[in-house]
């Protein structure tokens, strides 16, 4: 997996996406600290483009270049369309030796949520479709105050009616700024 990328396995571009935009805060919730990710994707065919999207040789929707370059790119947002993002920890234990290493699994039971904006996260791939199963590692890069992320997770194609979490995507961002928490009067 290139560095700085976005993969979402089984689409027609099996060497991913470039990221154009990466946005990690930190936010205070009662004492904890949270989390929130915004990532933007290129356009799908930015980097190349499929000569036979017009085939009728492909299984799915999702198997066919067209479709994808319908919807142009991704955004995968834990605050673009709602209020979400993840707890990390409390206030008092927020240090960069602390998230070192640290791996969450967020959303890992989709099937206990009824509402979508309890979801940490919301996609916009071939419409507005469900992620949730993420696994989230971060690891601090020497004693910088930056951090590699890797992060997997599982899509329902909900737009089209498909609520089973069957689509893996994976990211990898090589180095992120650790942050900081708002100063508070």
């Amino acid at each position: 997996m290139q560095s700085n990328r976005i993969y979402f396995e089984g689409n027609p571009w099996p060497e991913g996406h470039s990221i154009v935009e990466f946005l990690w805060s930190a936010k205070e919730i009662d004492g904890d600290v949270w989390f929130d990710i915004h990532l933007e994707s290129a356009n799908y065919n930015s980097e190349r483009d499929i000569k036979d999207k017009e085939s009728s040789n492909y299984t799915s929707d999702g198997d066919a270049p067209y479709s994808w370059e319908n919807y142009q790119s991704c955004i995968l947002s834990s605050d673009d369309w709602h209020i979400g993002g993840f707890r990390i920890c409390s206030k008092h234990e927020y240090t960069p030796e602390f998230l070192d290493g640290l791996e969450l699994l967020i959303d890992p039971h989709p099937e206990t949520i009824t509402d979508r904006n309890d979801f940490a996260f919301q996609i916009y791939l071939l419409g507005h479709d469900t992620v949730a199963k993420h696994k989230i590692r971060f690891d601090r890069i020497s004693n910088s105050s930056r951090f590699k992320i890797t992060w997997s997770g599982k899509i329902a194609r909900t737009y089209v009616g498909d609520h089973e979490f069957k689509h893996n995507f994976s990211v990898m961002v090589m180095s992120a700024d650790f942050p900081q928490l708002p100063e508070t009067p």
